[in-house]
């Protein structure tokens, strides 16, 4: 009951800003276009042409303040990894923007008091490089970083085919060894392309951009993801270059989470008790998710707000799990910190998780991690021991090539963007 307390307190004390103090920033997210559910890509040049690319991204946070912020993005670029280029051509520190579209929170919001949106490129911002470029949210006052996010550039010059195998790893918990081996195959039809400088293959579960998972030639690469030694660069084939992701955990289709409905979750202020308590899957789900988006939509801009809700997981039968419990989704941006761990409560016999979470749609997992303590992000996250593993789900993968530019000093350019799934994908 203490903890209980200490939750609630630090929920309510959560929407009191001082006005001394700099912007809060709640959340902040990007996506492709006017699209939130597009992955936040951006194309170069209208001849290149994907389905999954636009002509600017959408960059949208939410801000505890007094009064309209002073803030601007700077942006910076970054190599395959997301190790930032120490390359004065690409990151110019004058590479900034402070072109933000204001909207005021509805008057009963109690977390938030404004949203910032700006586009990336614009009057402003000129985008001259492809590749992984980091937005940075920062107060002008104080050159304070805020808040970040990433988005992606795409210089269109070779095109990609996935494939799909299912196969099988070593689980940590009792659950199904289902994973994946994924395939991307390059082409070039000038055949200019196909060296070495084409390097590596990223891939992202779809809309969870803080987790690469790297296929790459270069041995300095920091977050490359190593999965059995069976990652590889096949070579030549076909005239394309084959990058090979090896047994990747299917995971589960998504569990869903509807604030939308108005009855069900009203905007008191107070918290709102999930109606029903969450229970382990195993592999098994009733309903198709979206794919990892947050989709508000369609919400009236009277109730576009956020509700403190109370989630419920039961963790029967099995008990309580050994290791720490956190919930991950779109509301967190995949990217969870210690206010998503949950707590077991003795007397109700479930965990419990209170947070502010934006009225929309939202797609979410269970999962087991470990607190960082000097980010407050959690880490070695598992969802096996909740979700299990099932190939059945339709979770897609989004994947970007990056090719080795001489000019400028040199740097990591994407010349490639391709998605599919277990459903679409080949094999």
């Amino acid at each position: 009951m203490i903890r209980q307390a200490i939750v609630v307190m630090a929920l309510v004390a959560q929407t009191l800003v001082a006005q001394d103090e700099a912007p809060w920033i709640r959340m902040i997210r990007a996506y492709g276009g006017t699209n939130e559910q597009l992955p936040p890509v951006v194309m170069m040049n209208a001849s290149g042409t994907s389905s999954l690319g636009s002509p600017f991204a959408t960059i949208e946070f939410d801000v505890a303040s007094t009064s309209i912020p002073n803030v601007y993005a700077r942006l910076t670029h970054c190599r395959a990894d997301w190790t930032p280029d120490e390359n004065g051509f690409l990151t110019d520190v004058t590479l900034r923007t402070s072109l933000v579209d204001w909207a005021l929170a509805p008057e009963r919001s109690q977390y938030y008091r404004y949203r910032g949106s700006m586009q990336i490129p614009n009057a402003q911002t000129t985008l001259r490089f492809s590749g992984n470029w980091l937005v940075t949210l920062h107060d002008a006052q104080t050159d304070a970083k805020l808040a970040e996010t990433r988005i992606f550039v795409v210089d269109q010059r070779a095109s990609m085919a996935m494939n799909f195998m299912t196969d099988f790893y070593e689980p940590r918990k009792r659950v199904s060894s289902i994973a994946y081996t994924i395939e991307a195959l390059l082409r070039d039809p000038t055949n200019t392309l196909l060296s070495n400088n084409l390097h590596t293959v990223t891939f992202y579960r779809n809309h969870r951009w803080s987790e690469p998972m790297l296929v790459t030639q270069q041995a300095d690469a920091t977050m490359m993801l190593r999965a059995d030694g069976q990652n590889a660069v096949v070579g030549m084939l076909q005239a394309g270059k084959v990058f090979r992701l090896a047994r990747i955990p299917a995971q589960n289709e998504y569990r869903v989470l509807d604030l939308t409905d108005l009855s069900r979750y009203p905007s008191t202020g107070e918290p709102v008790r999930m109606p029903l308590s969450d229970l382990r899957r195993n592999g098994m789900f009733l309903e198709r998710a979206d794919d990892g988006a947050m989709i508000t939509r369609g919400i009236a801009t009277r109730n576009d707000e956020y509700i403190p809700v109370e989630i419920l997981l039961d963790p029967a039968p099995g008990g309580p799990s050994e290791d720490d419990v956190v919930v991950v989704g779109s509301f967190n941006q995949w990217k969870p910190d210690r206010s998503w761990m949950m707590y077991y409560d003795e007397d109700l016999r479930l965990y419990r998780c209170r947070n502010w979470i934006r009225r929309g749609r939202h797609n979410y997992l269970y999962a087991n991690g470990r607190l960082d303590a000097d980010t407050e992000q959690i880490t070695d996250i598992s969802y096996e021991e909740f979700e299990g593993n099932t190939a059945s789900a339709s979770n897609s993968f989004v994947a970007f090539a990056y090719y080795r530019e001489l000019d400028y000093g040199g740097y990591d350019g994407i010349v490639a963007v391709g998605a599919s799934n277990m459903y679409s994908g080949g094999r």
